[in-house]
């Protein structure tokens, strides 16, 4: 079983004009047109049996409609969809309780999207409530397209992990998208779980080496951030920079397995 633990796709109506505006500005063209379906589809290709879908409030009213789609999405047997809330909401506990209820397992953040800095003691009381329920947080980490500055970077996202020690809580690239020698710096080896959507392709042999022989092989979780990343390339890609087998294993399927609690029928 292969599972990427970072994934995205829209509703059929509104795919066409999300994809339109996510690609204005971006170096990096799309490898599915942003439906569920055509991630099915390239999920097909590259061998991948569970796309984790992290679903993003990108405002506060966008959080029900969000949400509806996570819970319909996660009804498939090949997608595990995460909820999102936007910390503006006025109806948060409302929202986590309905995500709760329906078997979502976890919550995506997106500190520069959603316009705040993740270790802002402000937000310390949407972790806390987040944490209750028990839900996976993951937070987008280090540099995005738009906007900037960045409000994830490796350090505040160590910071948080820190201040919510216990939590289940997952760093998307690497915990640091771009950042590679603050990740090293303020989070590998930290007791924390990190996804490798836009990391591992990005790195360099030495830097993969150790980043490798420094984190936990437990808490490291395939991702490929598709439709920005074509799923087959970076399964490709695994097997070929991660050659021990009992290492490719783990954060290819069984890592994420556990985090999810999923046993294969």
């Amino acid at each position: 079983m292969i599972i990427d633990f970072h994934t995205h796709c829209f509703p059929d109506s509104l795919a066409p004009r999300a994809m339109h505006n996510l690609q204005q500005g971006s170096p990096y063209p799309p490898r599915t047109d942003g439906t569920a379906g055509d991630l099915a589809r390239s999920m097909k290709q590259a061998g991948i049996d569970v796309s984790v879908l992290q679903h993003i409030a990108t405002n506060a009213k966008q959080t029900r409609h969000v949400n509806d789609f996570a819970i319909a999405t996660n009804a498939q047997k090949e997608f595990v969809s995460f909820g999102s809330v936007h910390p503006d909401c006025d109806y948060i506990d409302e929202e986590l309780q309905r995500l709760c209820a329906a078997g979502i397992k976890g919550i995506k953040l997106h500190p520069d999207f959603q316009n705040f800095y993740a270790d802002d003691r402000a937000v310390y009381p949407l972790y806390e409530k987040i944490a209750a329920y028990g839900f996976i947080l993951l937070f987008h980490c280090g540099y995005n397209l738009t906007p900037h500055p960045c409000k994830c970077p490796p350090d505040r996202f160590a910071r948080v992990a820190r201040d919510f020690a216990g939590a289940k809580i997952v760093g998307a690239h690497l915990g640091g998208q771009g950042m590679w020698d603050e990740v090293f710096a303020h989070v590998c080896g930290k007791d924390v779980y990190l996804d490798t959507s836009y990391g591992f392709g990005w790195l360099t042999n030495e830097q993969l080496h150790r980043f490798c022989s420094e984190h936990n092989p437990d808490k490291i979780l395939f991702g490929t951030d598709s439709p920005w990343a074509d799923q087959k390339s970076d399964v490709d890609m695994m097997r070929r920079r991660i050659t021990d087998p009992v290492l490719r294993k783990k954060i290819m399927e069984e890592n994420a397995a556990t985090l999810l609690q999923l046993t294969e029928n």
